[in-house]
């Protein structure tokens, strides 16, 4: 991104660059309007004023050549989204038409937008801060209908407001030992170190609820990968296809069915839940497609947050379940096993099955007597400790995530500080690197390469 030509005018596609109704192309600079009202024209084929909020009919021209008949509306700085004069026009949502008049613009003495540059000229005039910046990307990416909540807020400023509040509050101790350091023999009433200690744990308290929102908000925001594992025929297709509610992988008797993973993603109780389903794991096969496919189930076991180990419970356990049980030993905290089939005459039970793997996490399940799905989702979500999800309303991305906790350890250490009586220029000085991580998360003296980094992740045109 050209972070200093911000003199420029720019313009981009707003909307997505395929066949539609409508397309908005969306113009912000100083000569927007100077520009547009160069190639506007209406029914008559005269040219008009552009007025504050006012909406208009008409074409765009290239000279006396029509490119498409459009609607105009045109906003004044400082009230617009960027701060700056914009102007927005719906065209027609072929994109040879708005390739035509991008290039007309072009034209005219502006240039493409960068990715992200909208919002960041919003971020520089003082529309919004950075994490509200931030918050943008997450609402246009978001996947789940909980995400778009949590996106939405962040952007009304739930995150923005705390970290202000802890900001304000950290202010006020600065400015008592400043004024401690500055005046040391004035009549003034300065904190006492158990009002300092107090204050500081107040403030620590507060980093340590926002961090500790921090796990719940990103699953909820990235989504929950589940990998289905197993020996094949125990009907981890058959969990796949209850899960998703209709037929997506083919379930027959026949062993080995399933040789690659099978990937689909359903939204369960406001979360984006991805399902992956694998090839039956068996050991000594000499068929090297089906080697290739448990070589991928054993890859997916890596990346999932939950993994849901099928057992046909009719059937007694054998080497290929022993050696299962040893693949997931090291993570037992991450899975659920679900004894299948129970329809059938039952030889596993959990009895049984602790002799090769330890869990309290144990599902019986029959899709012929057709057990509720639920009852296995939602013990993923106890799982995963997933509760009070619609509660939720921060989200720290991990930018934010990792300075909360530089906070954090600095706080920490100012209150061991204090505690032993060390000097109030000490502990003025870590106050000071605390509020610069806070500063950071609203993008308050932020480096260069950090907008960089976070504009970046934008699309053009927004």
């Amino acid at each position: 991104m050209n972070l200093f030509k911000q003199e420029d005018t720019i313009v981009a596609l707003a909307t997505g660059n395929i066949k539609a109704a409508l397309a908005i192309i969306r113009i912000s600079g100083k000569l927007s309007k100077e520009v547009v009202s160069s190639i506007f024209k209406t029914k008559n084929f005269k040219s008009i004023e552009l007025e504050d909020k006012k909406v208009l009919h008409g074409y765009i021209c290239d000279n006396q050549k029509k490119l498409d008949e459009v609607i105009l509306f045109y906003m004044k700085s400082p009230n617009t989204y960027t701060g700056e004069d914009t102007v927005e026009i719906s065209t027609h949502g072929n994109p040879l038409i708005v390739q035509q008049i991008i290039e007309l613009l072009l034209s005219k003495n502006i240039r493409m937008a960068d990715r992200g540059e909208f919002t960041y000229r919003a971020f520089i005039n003082g529309k919004i801060d950075l994490s509200e910046a931030e918050a943008v990307n997450d609402l246009i990416n978001s996947n789940s209908s909980q995400a778009t909540e949590l996106a939405l807020s962040s952007l009304q400023g739930s995150l923005s407001n705390q970290i202000k509040e802890i900001k304000q509050d950290l202010t006020t101790l600065f400015a008592y030992l400043e004024v401690s350091l500055d005046y040391p023999e004035e009549d003034i009433d300065f904190l006492t170190r158990e009002q300092k200690k107090e204050n500081i744990q107040k403030i620590i308290s507060k980093i340590d609820s926002l961090i500790s929102s921090y796990s719940l908000s990103k699953l909820i925001v990235d989504g929950i990968k589940i990998v289905i594992v197993g020996k094949p025929n125990v009907g981890k297709s058959s969990i796949l296809n209850s899960i998703l509610g209709y037929k997506r992988a083919i379930v027959t008797d026949i062993a080995g069915t399933t040789t690659d993973t099978i990937e689909e993603t359903v939204e369960y109780n406001g979360v984006a839940v991805t399902i992956i389903d694998t090839a039956g794991i068996r050991y000594h096969t000499n068929n090297i497609i089906e080697q290739i496919g448990q070589d991928r189930a054993k890859s997916s076991i890596g990346i999932a947050d939950i993994i849901l180990w099928i057992i046909d419970s009719n059937i007694d356990l054998d080497d290929n379940d022993k050696q299962i049980a040893n693949l997931l030993k090291d993570k037992k905290d991450k899975t659920v096993v679900v004894l299948n089939k129970i329809d059938l005459e039952q030889k596993i039970c959990q009895e049984k099955l602790n002799n090769i793997f330890i869990t309290n996490t144990v599902i019986n399940f029959s899709t012929i007597n057709k057990t509720p799905i639920e009852k296995i989702l939602n013990k993923i979500f106890e799982k995963l400790n997933i509760k009070d999800i619609k509660e939720t309303k921060i989200f720290l991305n991990t930018r934010q995530y990792n300075l909360i906790c530089k906070a954090q350890q600095n706080l920490k250490k100012i209150y061991n500080l204090i505690n032993k009586g060390d000097s109030d220029e000490i502990v003025s000085f870590e106050t000071q690197n605390v509020l610069s991580s806070l500063n950071e998360i609203l993008g308050c003296d932020v480096k260069e390469d950090v907008l960089q980094t976070v504009f970046s992740k934008f699309c053009v045109g927004k």
